[in-house]
């Protein structure tokens, strides 16, 4: 009986790692485009297919985004948890975000693009 429990545990467990592999696996990591990278601006360009999000990465500047093809996204805040933000195509705003660290995932079902400026 023991045996036939520690065979269970062992199956059960090993198939629970292959789950979270294949999850990991699956989870599309997305690095953007860069544009220009000069002492007076940095650009760079997002393309995210449903379901890819983008790396965790730190805003040292404030910056300008401009949405080329908008999409459902879900911002991972490291402070605040997430936001849900339908972001039509044509958006263009202003983001306070100097020292923030983040990521976001396209969770519509529409391919996403936006190219994000900073100025230095």
């Amino acid at each position: 009986m023991k045996r036939f429990v520690a065979g269970m545990i062992t199956s059960w467990s090993v198939l629970g790692l292959a789950v979270l592999a294949q999850q990991a696996a699956s989870e599309k990591i997305r690095q953007p485009q860069l544009l220009v990278d000069n002492q007076k601006v940095k650009m760079v360009r997002w393309s995210l297919q449903p379901g890819e999000r983008s790396p965790v990465h730190t805003h040292s500047l404030d910056h300008i985004y401009v949405v080329i093809h908008g999409s459902k996204i879900r911002d991972f805040i490291s402070r605040n948890g997430t936001h849900d933000d339908d972001q039509e195509t044509g958006r263009a705003a202003y983001s306070v975000a100097a020292g923030k660290t983040h990521y976001f995932q396209n969770v519509g079902t529409a391919p996403y693009e936006m190219i994000s400026i900073q100025l230095k």
